[in-house]
């Protein structure tokens, strides 16, 4: 427990045992609620309790001892009734931001869905005339090449938005899951990404070991999203490398590229929603991090994103291992 709560719980109890004093009591009722918004179970407010009475009473005689401890029970009572109505007012309160939080999650992505359904057509026709343009007129190649790239990039960031609000509305399912084995899946669907930029992808882990999680169904999207931002905005002909390393209770993975890097302004802020180069430099459309982020925090994970020193960035995941 926070020692300024313990201090002021002191304070508090023995203001009341010296005066009989209700506001004392109206403190506690205040106090309660810190409690509840330091997450302490109530055995140790109880265990703070005696322990702060024993250090009050000890040496008294048997008589003054017994009369404290009567005094005492009063505000102990009095705290542990209020932390109970905080309790309940905290769950209720929770409750209701969770089911407005479902309703805005299935309105996004009923929202999410029309618009994907919507953009099909036009894209389609946009790319099949884009084709045609390149037939008839040649000289237009470079043209056509840039609106061919700008489409894709449209169909990327529908897709990416609805797998951003999947990952918030469903309920996670979870189950064993090798590192080893979903990495090497993700470096293969990324792999024609690598090779148009004459990117090699090093693995700098023993893929024969298992190194085993309890992952969602999202999972893997993490380290999709991790990896082709790697890709994306590494020098072409130059490596991003996967590691896993073991640690105590986790398994750390790290991707590091040798892109352009991340200045220590945005390290936090690129895994929030589109934060890009609008805002100072960083590209992308600021969903794929978020994504990530959302997946591992979902997977009770770390995620975060450090300089390379050989310039560049190092995306780094915790997740804990399998027991």
């Amino acid at each position: 427990m926070d020692e300024k709560l313990r201090a002021r719980y002191k304070e508090i109890l023995e203001a009341y045992l010296q005066h009989n004093d209700e506001e004392e009591l109206y403190k506690t009722s205040l106090l309660s609620r810190e409690l509840i918004n330091n997450r302490v179970d109530p055995d140790e407010i109880i265990a703070m309790h005696f322990e702060i009475l024993n250090q009050a009473i000890k040496n008294l005689p048997l008589e003054k001892m017994y009369r404290i401890y009567n005094n005492a029970s009063t505000v102990l009572l009095e705290l542990m009734m209020s932390y109970a109505v905080a309790y309940r007012e905290y769950i209720e309160m929770h409750e209701r931001l969770y089911l407005k939080e479902r309703e805005l999650n299935d309105f996004l992505e009923l929202f999410i869905s029309i618009l994907s359904h919507d953009l099909k057509s036009p894209l389609f026709n946009i790319m099949g005339y884009n084709e045609l343009i390149g037939d008839i007129c040649p000289d237009a190649r470079e043209y056509q090449e840039n609106i061919r790239l700008s489409a894709e990039k449209i169909q990327e960031l529908i897709e990416d938005a609805r797998t951003y609000s999947k990952v918030r509305a469903v309920e996670q399912e979870f189950k064993v899951v090798d590192l080893a084995e979903l990495l090497a899946e993700v470096v293969q669907e990324l792999e024609h990404k690598a090779k148009e930029k004459e990117i090699t992808v090093k693995r700098n882990y023993n893929p024969e070991l298992k190194y085993e999680v309890n992952g969602s169904q999202f999972l893997k999207h993490a380290f999709l999203n991790v990896l082709d931002n790697a890709i994306k905005y590494s020098p072409t002909g130059s490596s991003v490398e996967i590691s896993v390393m073991n640690q105590p209770g986790e398994w750390k993975v790290c991707i590091k590229d040798h892109g352009e890097g991340v200045p220590d302004e945005f390290k936090c802020r690129i895994f929030e929603r589109f934060v890009r180069g609008a805002e100072g430099g960083i590209k992308g459309s600021g969903i794929g991090l978020a994504i990530a982020k959302t997946v591992v925090m979902q997977n009770k994970g770390r995620i975060w994103v450090e300089d390379n020193p050989e310039g560049g960035a190092i995306f780094c995941i915790t997740l804990p291992k399998w027991k």
